[in-house]
């Protein structure tokens, strides 16, 4: 169901023995006040009673707490600090000066986002291990093994180590997505490996 501002209020529904049901409510300026789900199913817990604080005067649709979980933001409104007081668990992000997530250090283990000229990520790569800076000063430690990442050379592909995937496009609209297995070794990598393409 939704209210005469087209916002979500209430859903629900049943699948293969399970039940959802779903209600949500909002403020004056549409920022979520409360958000219940009830989960009936014997192999999931994801029920949860979250209440929404907003008690930053510098970004007053932006919570400051939900449920469990306490955010930090910085002057442009990117959250910078996601905080669980329940689960004693942290996220970090870091961005760039165009707002464009950086890194994200979510309990020891860090992504990083990469992006081109145009502002188009390239390149997504994930592990621990290894130095991070921000502005010179050292933010955290992650280790990028070549096993995990994504690289974006261009919008009709995107690789991992062992696959790709070709997007077929009709003007501006991806009309089809194929996937494909292959290699890439880096000729520069420390195997030596020729630099193949499945």
């Amino acid at each position: 169901a939704y209210d005469d501002l087209n916002r979500l209020i209430k859903a629900s529904g049943k699948a293969k023995g399970a039940s959802y049901e779903m209600t949500m409510t909002f403020g004056r300026m549409s920022e979520p006040l409360t958000k219940v789900q009830k989960v009936d199913s014997t192999k999931t817990a994801q029920s949860y009673d979250f209440t929404y604080k907003y008690e930053d005067s510098n970004h007053p649709t932006a919570p400051t707490q939900i449920g469990h979980e306490h955010y930090t933001y910085d002057a442009n409104g990117n959250p910078t600090l996601v905080e669980n007081d329940s689960l004693n668990t942290e996220r970090r992000m870091y961005w760039d000066e165009d707002n464009r997530l950086m890194v994200l250090s979510d309990n020891g283990k860090t992504s990083r986002y990469t992006y081109n000229a145009a502002g188009e990520r390239i390149i997504k790569s994930h592990g621990d291990l290894e130095g991070v800076y921000i502005n010179g000063a050292p933010q955290g430690i992650t280790f990028h093994e070549t096993e995990d990442y994504t690289i974006y050379p261009a919008p009709i592909i995107t690789v991992t180590k062992n696959r790709f995937t070709k997007h077929y496009f009709i003007g501006d609209k991806r009309i089809a997505s194929k996937l494909g297995t292959g290699k890439f070794s880096n000729v520069y990598g420390i195997s030596g490996n020729n630099v193949t393409a499945g």
